[in-house]
């Protein structure tokens, strides 16, 4: 398994639609999301925060193909949201970043939503960024607990998530998963897809 890191503006178009009719299979077909008509491509998922200074990150298996992905952006508070002010306050301080369409296929790798998130931090941190704002789903704030993952609840309206998830605040600082993962690269999409034919039949992978 290797982690790709790209931006949107950079990524190949092959991977692009590699990485959409991923998202779909996930998030509209599993998750049951629904798609906003002028944004729909038949089979692919896309919505209206794919710009193209968005920075992803793609795991990639040489026989799966795209086993996971995390998508990362500067947060903004939403426009309807109903945070008080002084939640507004607290968290205007400082650059805050989003993790968003955060998925890892466990049948293939238990660990990869934490490998993945380990270097969604590590791109934070590097990039002067000390916390990332996400959705998470009651099965993955178990994994946090088991995997000491370091987080904070945050109130109703910080992000615009789908039923069923509620936002939290992630720390780069996270000692348990930087000694799990410590020495683990990222990876141009050149270095990993020579050819850039990255399409794979979804239908061999019993998605």
């Amino acid at each position: 398994m290797k982690i790709i890191q790209t931006k949107l503006k950079d990524m190949p178009s092959s991977l692009l639609a590699e990485l959409g009719s991923y998202r779909y299979s996930v998030f509209a077909r599993e998750e049951g999301w629904s798609i906003p008509s002028r944004l729909s491509t038949p089979g692919q998922e896309y919505d209206r925060f794919d710009r193209s200074d968005v920075c992803w990150l793609i795991a990639w298996h040489a026989q799966h193909g795209i086993c996971g992905c995390a998508r990362l952006m500067k947060w903004q508070c939403p426009e309807n949201s109903e945070l008080s002010d002084a939640d507004r306050e607290s968290l205007d301080g400082g650059q805050i970043w989003e993790m968003s369409r955060f998925s890892a296929r466990l049948e293939i790798d238990s660990e990869l939503p934490l490998n993945i998130l380990w270097h969604a931090l590590q791109l934070a941190e590097q990039s002067g960024i000390s916390n990332l704002f996400s959705a998470a789903t009651p099965m993955l704030e178990n994994m946090f607990g088991q995997y000491q993952v370091n987080y904070l609840q945050l109130p109703p309206g910080v992000i615009q998530s789908e039923d069923n998830l509620f936002a939290v605040r992630i720390p780069i600082s996270q000692p348990h998963l930087a000694r799990r993962f410590h020495g683990s690269r990222r990876f141009k999409p050149e270095e990993v897809l020579p050819s850039l034919g990255v399409s794979i039949s979804w239908g061999m992978r019993g998605r």
